[in-house]
């Protein structure tokens, strides 16, 4: 669900005005996902694959199973919004060879 929570100075929706929808092959290599972006305003990861993805906030090389953000399978996901805004590197890892659907919005 796309969730872009109001600013509570002024009970408006955080602006984007561009979107990129993308799929990235995971393996038991850490795999960048998304390069850093100070014009990050939201991005949510969804796990369609059978097996649990552990998203890593940062480089690839530090991606390792289990140690970050447990994307669970079957539509497990992960939101990043206005609330949990981070704007660096996101990369991630699996057990085995599997996809993860992603979408990033800037402004």
């Amino acid at each position: 669900m796309l969730n872009n929570p109001s600013d509570s100075s002024n009970d408006s929706a955080i602006p984007f005005d561009k979107c990129t929808n993308d799929e990235k092959s995971l393996n038991t290599n850490g795999t960048l996902l998304l390069d850093a972006n100070a014009n990050r305003s939201y991005a949510i990861f969804v796990n369609n694959s059978s097996i649990d993805i552990t998203l890593v906030l940062g480089e690839s090389s530090n991606a390792v199973k289990n140690k970050g953000i447990i994307i669970k399978p079957r539509g497990g996901s992960y939101e990043i919004n206005k609330n949990n805004l981070y704007t660096g590197k996101i990369s991630a890892v699996a057990a085995s060879n599997c996809k993860l659907s992603f979408v990033e919005c800037s402004y």
